[in-house]
């Protein structure tokens, strides 16, 4: 979840917080007040939020010791796929000041996420463009090692509708 500064710094980052609850603060007596925490996850109130390289290590950290146990392997592709949202970049929201010399945005954006259940031996993964998760069986590859296969990660997200 992190590609810059080395590992051993984020490790010494994490003592920031150390504080971090997965679960929520009991209500607070202040005098003859009594304060209510407003609602879910307020074991975490200083977790950050921003997509540079130490808070999605740090939300890394959290989310994933925080977790509940998956029962099968599909699940847990879910799960991971769960918290993988934590660290979309929606197209436009971290971006350089300038424009490239054509006058265009030059902004990073998430293009693709995949998860991997390793007993399986399958690869999951979704776009950009198509949030349905899609999955490549390799079980039923060739993996002779002769070739290579490639598969399109094209496609428009489908919008069902209810009514």
């Amino acid at each position: 979840m992190a590609n810059s500064p080395t590992f051993d710094w984020h490790m010494t980052n994490l003592r920031n917080y150390v504080n971090f609850s997965f679960t929520n603060l009991p209500p607070v007596q202040v005098g003859p007040v009594k304060l209510l925490p407003f609602g879910l996850g307020t074991g975490m109130p200083e977790m950050p939020g921003d997509f540079t390289p130490p808070s999605r290590f740090v939300r890394a950290v959290a989310f994933s010791q925080s977790v509940l146990p998956s029962k099968t392997g599909e699940e847990a592709v879910f799960q991971a796929f769960h918290l993988l949202n934590n660290f979309d970049i929606p197209r436009g929201a971290a971006r350089e000041a300038e424009k490239d010399e054509h006058g265009n945005v030059v902004a990073d954006y998430t293009l693709w996420t995949s998860a991997n259940d390793l007993k399986a031996k399958r690869f999951y993964f979704r776009t950009y463009d198509n949030s349905q998760i899609r999955m490549v069986d390799l079980t039923k590859m060739n993996l002779n090692g002769r070739g290579i296969q490639t598969f399109s990660m094209q496609g428009r997200e489908v919008i069902q509708p209810l009514s």
